[in-house]
C-alpha cells in the first residue's frame, strides 16, 4: 500500500463531505496532527483506524486499499 496515495483518498473523502482535519479527527477519537500524517503519507492508519475513517467518509474500506 502506498502511503501517499491511501493520504490523497483520505484527503479526497475528507473534502467530499467538506470535513476539516480536525472535525474528521474528533469522529474517529484522534488527533488533527494524525489526520494531517495520514493525508501527506508520514504515517500509515493502523487497519482499525483505517475502518473508522472509511465509516466516517462513507466509503466501503477496500476503497482504500485499491491501488
Amino acid at each position: 500500500m502506498d502511503p501517499k496515495k491511501l493520504g490523497k483518498k483520505i484527503r479526497l473523502g475528507r473534502v467530499e463531505l467538506d470535513l476539516t482535519q480536525t472535525q474528521l479527527a474528533e469522529k474517529i477519537k484522534t488527533k488533527q496532527k494524525s489526520i494531517s500524517r495520514y493525508e501527506t503519507g508520514a504515517s500509515l492508519p493502523s487497519i482499525k483506524t483505517l475502518l473508522k475513517i472509511a465509516k466516517v467518509l462513507k466509503k466501503p474500506a477496500g476503497y482504500f486499499l485499491e491501488e
